[in-house]
């Protein structure tokens, strides 16, 4: 919570733009974090397949990829005011569908698409009307803010709100608050100054705006590898954030699946596995600020690495085991169980506790060690990393999962992690003895 204290420090949170911009990130990517999360659940239900998990999240991500950089042209072409409110009034309405039209398999994959599509134009679109509200001296602040709450709605929105909702009250009360979290959104953007674009010769908005555009964004992505290559700790501290997030995808697409295999149980109850994960992330927080200045961010670093390695095999044990039982008791746990909940959900418990020890020391590694001048190029070229790791990933795991079931995906992503674990050791090492 350091970030919420520099904000009360820097009058940020007197800044009445700055707390509906703020307002509105931390309700609109909760909302669209939580709609794909759902999602995932009710593709899971309607097809009982892997595969169509994996490939709604891969829905969620190809945007990104197709829509990532010209996203940030248009908005710098275009009042970024108004591009918030449109964004966020879009993705209420891309919802209702889900609400009116009935939950099929196409309505689902669309909805996702068209979700995770406007949001691209959200981001860029949030980012650049900060300086335009915020004093100078205080942007460092109100990113470092909006960096933790942009994680932090992830949490709430694609491991506590959906999952929980979607058990306790169904799909369409999940499908209103979705909506109306948008609407709100949309409504509190709609208080902010007018950003219009600067004013530019009407021949500079030509092909050659456009070809130099692209040589300066060239430029600058060969300007942060080389200096990626150059400080080997920064480089793996995003390895290592990328693979978090990652991980994260691929347990999302297969949880269902997990659930429904390994406890013969529907996939609304992806609960069990989901709200212990994310309390062990609030108790990794929690355990960092007490522990944070005994250990070092290296360490915790890899601590983090083990523990989610060890997680992943105990999962992937769970489902040998629990067929064992399971085929005793005409192919229900019966009275065990409780036993394989209670084994699961504390796995799951430690799998978040170690996610939150990995993802904010490397986080807060990147803050600390990357140069004013080139930190933007830098996050840009995080964004495409996490795309890549988690695209390839899921293009396979879902049939891997459907033939030969999910435990040889959750043993081939723990010999991933103990091979980073074991990549990163020396550079870890060496910045610990500093």
């Amino acid at each position: 919570m350091a970030e919420v204290q520099e904000a009360v420090h820097a009058g940020l949170l007197r800044n009445r733009a700055f707390l509906a911009v703020w307002a509105a990130q931390i309700l609109s990517q909760t909302a669209a974090n939580a709609v794909t999360s759902a999602l995932i659940i009710l593709v899971a239900e309607l097809t009982h397949s892997n595969t169509s998990s994996s490939f709604l999240i891969l829905l969620a991500i190809i945007p990104a990829v197709l829509f990532g950089i010209g996203a940030g042209v248009l908005v710098d072409r275009t009042d970024r005011r108004f591009v918030l409110v449109l964004t966020n009034a879009l993705r209420g309405v891309a919802v209702l569908p889900l609400l009116f039209a009935g939950t099929s398999l196409t309505t689902a994959y669309v909805v996702n698409f068209l979700v995770a599509a406007v949001t691209i134009f959200f981001v860029p679109a949030e980012s650049a009307t900060i300086p335009g509200i915020v004093r100078r001296r205080d942007l460092l602040v109100a990113n470092s803010l909006f960096t933790f709450t942009f994680n932090g709605s992830f949490l709430l929105g694609f491991i506590i709100l959906a999952p929980i909702a979607v058990s306790l009250y169904g799909f369409d009360f999940l499908w209103s608050v979705i909506a109306a979290m948008f609407g709100i959104s949309s409504l509190l953007c709609a208080t902010l100054p007018p950003s219009p674009p600067p004013q530019k010769a009407a021949h500079l908005i030509s092909a050659e705006l456009a070809e130099r555009a692209f040589t300066e964004t060239r430029q600058g992505i060969s300007e942060a590898f080389h200096y990626l290559r150059a400080t080997p700790l920064v480089t793996w501290a995003m390895v290592y954030i990328a693979l978090t997030y990652t991980l994260i995808a691929v347990a999302g697409a297969l949880g269902p699946g997990f659930v429904r295999e390994v406890l013969k149980l529907g996939e609304r109850n992806v609960v069990v596995l989901v709200a212990p994960a994310g309390i062990g992330v609030v108790l990794g927080l929690g355990l960092l600020n007490v522990v944070g200045s005994r250990i070092s961010r290296a360490n915790a670093i890899g601590t983090g690495l083990l523990v989610v390695g060890l997680a992943l095999l105990a999962l992937a044990a769970a489902r040998p085991f629990a067929e064992v039982f399971a085929s005793r008791l005409g192919g229900v746990l019966g009275e065990a169980l409780p036993l394989f909940v209670g084994m699961i959900s504390v796995t799951a418990l430690f799998f978040g506790l170690a996610y939150a020890f990995i993802t904010v020391p490397a986080m807060t590694l990147l803050q600390e060690q990357l140069r004013d001048d080139i930190r933007g190029r830098v996050f840009g070229v995080l964004n495409v990393l996490v795309s890549i790791f988690s695209l390839l990933p899921l293009i396979f795991v879902g049939p891997i999962a459907d033939v030969w079931g999910v435990a040889p995906v959750f043993v081939l992503a723990a010999v991933v992690v103990f091979g980073v674990w074991f990549g990163g050791r020396a550079v870890r090492l060496k910045s610990s003895l500093k």
